[in-house]
C-alpha cells in the first residue's frame, strides 16, 4: 500500500482555527471536536474538584458521627444515632472509587449523575425516617441546587435535567409528608426559593461555563496564530520545529521511519527583483497551497521553513514513499505554471527538494534537518529543479539524485 495515498486520515493533534463560537444557552463550542478537546483538557482539574468535594462530604460526615458519639457515650443519644451521618461517609468513599475509576468526560459526568440520584433517594429516605430533618429541608436544597449547577463537572442541558428532577422529588416529598400542617404561606416561599435557587443557579453556570469555553477558543485561536506564516497561511517555522521534536520521539518509541523534505523555490531572487516583493508574496502563496494540496494525511505537515524555503515532514514513511512525494510536489508545482521569464528552467518557478529519510530513528532530530539541508544544497550545486534523496540506516548513508 502507497504509505501516501493510502494512508488514512488520523485525528488532528491541533484543531482547526475556525470553530470558536460559543452557542448563547448551551454554553458548549460550536466545532464538536474543539468541545471534546475542551472537555479533555478540563477532565483532570474537575475530576480534582469533585474528589476535594467528595472528602468534604465524607469529613463533614466523620465529624457529625464524632460529634454523636460523644453524646452517646454522655448517655444524651442513642447509639442508632450513630447511623445516619456513617451514611454520606460511605456514599462518598464509594463515589470517590467510581470516578477515579472514570477515563473520560463523558464517563465521569454518567457516574456523576448516577451516584447523585443515588444521594437524592438515601437523603428522601433519611429525611423521612428522621421527620425532625424537615425543619432544615429549605436551605439544604438551596444549597444542593447550588453544587448541582456550579460544582459539577457536567454540561449544563445534563445539569439543569438533574436539578429539575431534584426540585421536583423534593418539593413532591416535602408538600406530601408535611404539607397539611404547612400554611399557604410557607408552601408559597418554600417553592418560590426552589425556583429562584434554580434561576441564579441556571444563570450562574451558563454564565460560568460560557466563561471558560471563550477563554479556552480565545487561548486555542492564540496558539494556532502562534504557530501559522502570516504569509503562506500555513505552518510557521515554530509550528514545524515542535512537529519535528514530537514525530522524532514518537517514530522513536515505534521504530517507525520518518522523512523529512527541504523545498527551495529556484531562482526566486530573480523573480522578486522582476516582479516587486507583492508578486513575490503571492507566488509563495500559491506555491505553499500546491504542496500543502499534495500531502493526504492528517499528521504530515508542510510548513514554511524561512523566505522561500519549506519542509514536509512525513511521519512513518520511508524513502520510496518520501521519494514518491517529492515527485508528487515538483509535478503539483509545474501545474500551477508561474511564469519565471529570467528562470533558466524553462521559463516558469521550479523547486528543488531534498529529501532526508532515518530508517532507525536514534539521537537528535537536528541530525535529520541538517542531512536533508545538505541534500538541499546538492540539488542547488547540480543544476536546480531537482530532487536529491539520501537514507540514514545507523551510520550508513546511500544518496541518489533524480
Amino acid at each position: 500500500m502507497d504509505p501516501i495515498a493510502g494512508a488514512a486520515a488520523v485525528a488532528h493533534s491541533e484543531l482547526e482555527l475556525k470553530p470558536v463560537a460559543v452557542t448563547r444557552w448551551t454554553a458548549r463550542l460550536v466545532d464538536a471536536a474543539v468541545e471534546q478537546s475542551y472537555l479533555d483538557s478540563r477532565f483532570r482539574d474537575d475530576r480534582r474538584r469533585v474528589l476535594v468535594l467528595m472528602g468534604f462530604v465524607a469529613g463533614a460526615g466523620a465529624l457529625i458521627v464524632f460529634g454523636r458519639f460523644l453524646a452517646y457515650l454522655d448517655g444524651h443519644a442513642p447509639w442508632f444515632g450513630l447511623l445516619p451521618p456513617v451514611v454520606p461517609v460511605l456514599v462518598a468513599a464509594l463515589g470517590a472509587t467510581v470516578i477515579l475509576r472514570a477515563k473520560s468526560p463523558q464517563a465521569m459526568e454518567a457516574s456523576l449523575l448516577s451516584i447523585g440520584a443515588v444521594v437524592v433517594v438515601i437523603r428522601f429516605t433519611m429525611m423521612t425516617i428522621q421527620p425532625v430533618m424537615a425543619g432544615n429541608w429549605l436551605p439544604l436544597m438551596v444549597t444542593s441546587l447550588f453544587v448541582i449547577y456550579l460544582y459539577l463537572p457536567v454540561r449544563l442541558t445534563a445539569g439543569v435535567v438533574f436539578a429539575t428532577f431534584y426540585s421536583a422529588a423534593s418539593a413532591g416529598w416535602w408538600l406530601t409528608l408535611y404539607g397539611v400542617p404547612l400554611s399557604a404561606e410557607q408552601i408559597y416561599f418554600g417553592l418560590l426559593w426552589i425556583v429562584l435557587a434554580n434561576g441564579l443557579g441556571f444563570a450562574a453556570a451558563n454564565a460560568l461555563q460560557r466563561g471558560q469555553r471563550v477563554q479556552y477558543a480565545q487561548n486555542l485561536v492564540m496558539q494556532q496564530l502562534l504557530a501559522t506564516d502570516a504569509l503562506t497561511g500555513i505552518a510557521n517555522r515554530r509550528s514545524f520545529d515542535a512537529a519535528l521534536e514530537r514525530e522524532w520521539r514518537r517514530c522513536g518509541r515505534s521504530g517507525q521511519p520518518l522523512s523529512l523534505l527541504m523545498i527551495d523555490v529556484d531562482h526566486f531572487k530573480a523573480y522578486n527583483d522582476r516582479f516587486g516583493h507583492q508578486r513575490g508574496d503571492e507566488c509563495l502563496r500559491r506555491v505553499a497551497r500546491a504542496l500543502t494540496d499534495c500531502v493526504g494525511r492528517s499528521v504530515d505537515l508542510v510548513a514554511r521553513y524561512g523566505g522561500e524555503e519549506f519542509v514536509c515532514l512525513l511521519p512513518e514513511v520511508g524513502r520510496r514513499g518520501a521519494a514518491k512525494m517529492a515527485r508528487r510536489m515538483t509535478a503539483a508545482i509545474a501545474r500551477i505554471a508561474i511564469a519565471h521569464p529570467d528562470s533558466p528552467l524553462g521559463g516558469r518557478i521550479t523547486v528543488s527538494i531534498g529529501v532526508a529519510t532515518v530508517a532507525e530513528v536514534a539521537g537528535e532530530p537536528a541530525t535529520l534537518l541538517e542531512l536533508a539541508d545538505k541534500l538541499l544544497y546538492a540539488a542547488k550545486k547540480d543544476g536546480r529543479d531537482r530532487i536529491v534523496e539520501c537514507e540514514m540506516a545507523g551510520d550508513l548513508r546511500v544518496a541518489r539524485a533524480a
